[in-house]
């Protein structure tokens, strides 16, 4: 019974040591979730204002001629797929690989030559395993990710693009929506989606602009800026979906730690008022005993 009661202790003390690592971790994961959602709400003006200069500049010959926005008819299906580095995030990575697997056999289905551009160690680990196409792995950008971190893989992407040997570029990745509410989805890059309307669509068809330097050299210069804000916002998503996730996952772990504490300490209790109630009746039985 002793023996018992001492392994309920070890064992309640050490799912308690477990329950404030879960707690400090669920802090961290709320403080980068912070300042993930800050950035990204941070770069959304930029990215507006981007996109209301591009509708501006982008009627002429040189926003209808550019590769970038080009469709093309032959080549292979670049897929960029977001993970996470580490784990301990609930569902995060498991959604990602499965939507990967699925949207990969698709693709074959349909004829498509698919490769894949991994980002996140996690990720590389399963398309490894399963033998897909990988054309290239940026390993652990995710843990230091930043902007120039998001250069790096945008400039990579457009070098890849440019060589003529891809039709469609596209993220794989998960969407944040709300710190309780992420969706794994996909999202293309090249061709671009010229989704910042045109000049009518933004009010500005009755004001005549004199630009400097050329209509055309502003769009050269225009476009790369919104490509790099473009994967920056991208990844910043993903990141900000993966520290929602690992928080709601380390909650639910404190509280089931909690439960397994309460559960734990009812039967020591129960074990101890046992083990006491016996030890009662032995004085009582041998004092009887001794009168008789």
């Amino acid at each position: 019974m002793s023996g018992n009661l001492i392994d309920l202790r070890k064992r309640i003390k050490a799912v308690n040591n477990t329950k404030k690592i879960f707690q400090a971790m669920k802090s961290v994961s709320a403080a980068k979730l912070r300042r993930s959602v800050t950035e990204v709400n941070r770069n959304s003006p930029m990215m507006e204002k981007i996109k209301e200069l591009l509708a501006r500049v982008g009627q002429g010959p040189q926003g209808q001629n550019n590769p970038f926005l080009q469709e093309r008819k032959s080549g292979d299906r670049l897929v960029i797929v977001l993970s996470s580095d580490k784990g301990l995030c609930g569902s995060f990575n498991s959604h990602i690989m499965d939507y990967v697997d699925q949207y990969y056999a698709e693709l074959e289905d349909q004829g498509e030559n698919p490769s894949l551009i991994t980002v996140g160690n996690r990720v590389f680990k399963h398309v490894k395993k399963k033998g897909y196409a990988i054309k290239e792995n940026f390993q652990s950008m995710i843990s230091r990710m930043s902007y120039k971190e998001a250069y790096k893989l945008s400039q990579y992407v457009q070098e890849r693009y440019l060589g003529g040997d891809i039709k469609k570029v596209e993220f794989l990745y998960t969407q944040y929506i709300s710190a309780s509410k992420q969706e794994v989805g996909v999202k293309t890059l090249f061709p671009i989606q010229k989704d910042w309307g045109d000049e009518d669509s933004q009010g500005h068809k009755e004001i005549e602009y004199i630009f400097e330097p050329s209509v055309d050299e502003i769009f050269e210069r225009l476009l790369p800026q919104y490509i790099n804000l473009f994967v920056y916002r991208v990844l910043l998503e993903s990141t900000a979906s993966e520290h929602g996730a690992r928080m709601v996952a380390m909650d639910m772990a404190s509280r089931n730690a909690g439960d397994m504490i309460r559960n734990l300490t009812l039967t020591m209790n129960k074990l101890r008022q046992a083990s006491i109630t016996t030890e009662l009746l032995e004085i009582i039985t041998a004092t009887e005993a001794l009168n008789k």
